[in-house]
């Protein structure tokens, strides 16, 4: 019986040289994993070491004979009686030398950047969050196989880099908020629509503050909800505050003479009544409005508290007016926004404003994407 260890960088090194030098009749009798050098035990090089067995009987005789003095192969002479009650241990030892070679080949991959694991579960855990913040399922999929994509090798194990890296997806997918835009020397006019109930008198309000004081715009404000009196009266008020004129217009003939009376003015603002986008009448009689007022922008006023069917289906009815850009308000009103990118990128319209109070002129506010796609992400507490 003839002992040999061998020793190298790999575990399929030291099974080639044993089967070079031993043959493939060799026996294990020994592996073991260690590290070589550094200090205390610490950055070391990893070795690996396996000791055989072979009958030198069975030898093949044209396999060359190494010596002691060839580089980490120590040959030591034994009695094979010796041996004969350590079958058990040499399967086992086999059996561990098998695990420790799978082992090493995962090490490889993740060496050569794969760290599938790590990814799966970051992805996991990146894909659960953006659901439980309102985010589509196949959008949100489709959000983790684009990180998947990007994650750096270098950095899949670090979650932080993985939702940074969703944030900058999510806001190529909102695209850059767009302000109302002008034109040297013309009136722009502007009409706000949608439901009941999501603010857009107050929405108004805080657009004619906004640039009216800050912009220093000449505004001027015509309202059409006539069916709420609290409406006009609410609408009225902020124009006397803000020394802004307000025209009432009760009938689709009188607002063209009411645009052209604003004539002087950069901005016009209109509010129209709330409609239900499901009542055919009430949508009829707004195109009709809005086909005399011949606006230059039309933006639909959603609410980000109204789930994603809802607001997917009421932008569908309320197109038929050509929608330009979104406003979602009630922001304060919810801590979830995927609904926001899901209608954004579903309807494929650029979101404008975003308001998040009541208080006039403070609480409404033009993100930009990033910021958009940070307040979409949230917090999370995966990280």
């Amino acid at each position: 019986m003839k002992i040999k260890r061998f020793v190298g960088d790999s575990f399929s090194e030291v099974m080639r040289q044993a089967k070079e030098q031993m043959g493939n009749d060799a026996v294990i009798l020994h592996s073991r994993r260690y590290k070589e050098g550094g200090l205390f035990g610490l950055f070391g090089r990893e070795k690996f070491e396996i000791t055989v067995a072979m009958d030198e009987n069975g030898r093949n005789d044209n396999q060359a004979t190494p010596t002691p003095a060839e580089d980490n192969v120590e040959i030591k002479e034994a009695d094979s009686s010796q041996f004969a009650v350590h079958s058990a241990s040499e399967i086992l030892q086999e059996i561990k030398l098998m695990k420790d070679m799978v082992e090493e080949l995962r090490e490889r991959i993740d060496d050569d950047g794969g760290s599938q694991d790590i990814i799966d579960r970051n992805s996991r855990l990146l894909y659960k969050h953006l659901v439980s913040r309102h985010v589509d399922e196949k959008l949100a999929n489709r959000i983790v196989k684009t990180v998947e994509e990007r994650a750096e090798a270098g950095q899949v194990h670090d979650y932080a880099h993985i939702r940074n890296l969703c944030v900058q997806v999510i806001a190529e997918l909102i695209r850059k908020p767009r302000d109302i835009e002008f034109k040297k020397g013309k009136t722009r006019v502007v009409a706000l629509i949608g439901p009941t109930g999501v603010g857009k008198t107050t929405t108004i309000a805080k657009l004619a503050a906004r640039f009216s004081l800050i912009e220093k715009k000449k505004i001027g404000l015509i309202t059409l909800d006539t069916y709420r009196i609290a409406a006009v009266e609410q609408l009225k008020i902020y124009a006397d505050i803000m020394g802004l004129p307000l025209q009432v217009v009760y009938k689709p003939s009188d607002l063209k003479a009411a645009v052209e009376h604003f004539s002087n003015r950069d901005l016009v603002f209109i509010d129209t009544a709330g409609r239900s986008p499901r009542n055919d009448e009430q949508m009829a009689e707004l195109v009709a409005l809005l086909r005399e007022a011949e606006p230059d922008e039309v933006i639909l006023v959603l609410s980000a508290t109204t789930n994603s069917d809802d607001l997917l289906d009421t932008f569908k009815r309320f197109n038929i007016m050509k929608i330009d850009k979104i406003i979602f308000t009630k922001l304060d009103e919810t801590n979830c926004y995927g609904s926001i990118l899901n209608t954004v990128h579903r309807t494929k319209k650029r979101l404008s404003y975003v308001t998040n109070g009541q208080n006039v002129p403070d609480d409404i506010e033009l993100l930009n994407d990033i910021q958009i796609a940070q307040m979409i992400v949230g917090d999370d507490s995966a990280s």
